[in-house]
């Protein structure tokens, strides 16, 4: 499987009494199959590595919120977050198709629908008799 990898970063609300709130999500994160890599930039603030064709950002996300994590919700962070969950699901769907597959399906057609050589339009019924 060919890897495609996404650098993302994660923004959450940081809360007053855990001083290692981002470093326990990064932990949690670190044992997620297709997470490749996470760094803790500030204290509200991941940078993760995934191949997402394994998982995406909103799978990553949603796990964060199941266990007790908040994610930042300013306007920039959920306008941010919307476009990569699209980018990432068009991205996962479009890779279901092989560009070789559907060129040669296409040239196929293409070739099939085409008048080309000595055809004899005539009927079946007279080809064989004359």
């Amino acid at each position: 499987m060919i890897e495609k990898l996404k650098h993302r970063s994660i923004w959450l609300t940081e809360p007053v009494q855990d001083p290692n709130y981002a470093e326990s999500a990064a932990e949690l994160l670190r044992n997620v199959r297709g997470v490749l890599h996470v760094k803790v930039d500030k204290s509200d603030h991941l940078l993760v590595s995934y191949n997402v064709r394994e998982i995406t950002l909103q799978i990553i996300e949603e796990l964060l919120t199941e266990f007790g994590y908040k994610l930042r919700t300013s306007l920039f962070c959920r306008a941010i977050r919307t476009l990569c969950y699209y980018i990432e699901d068009i991205e996962c769907t479009n890779s279901k198709h092989d560009q070789a597959d559907c060129t040669r399906d296409a040239f196929i057609t293409r070739y099939l629908r085409r008048p080309h050589g000595c055809r004899d339009h005539r009927s079946e019924y007279l080809r064989r008799n004359l």
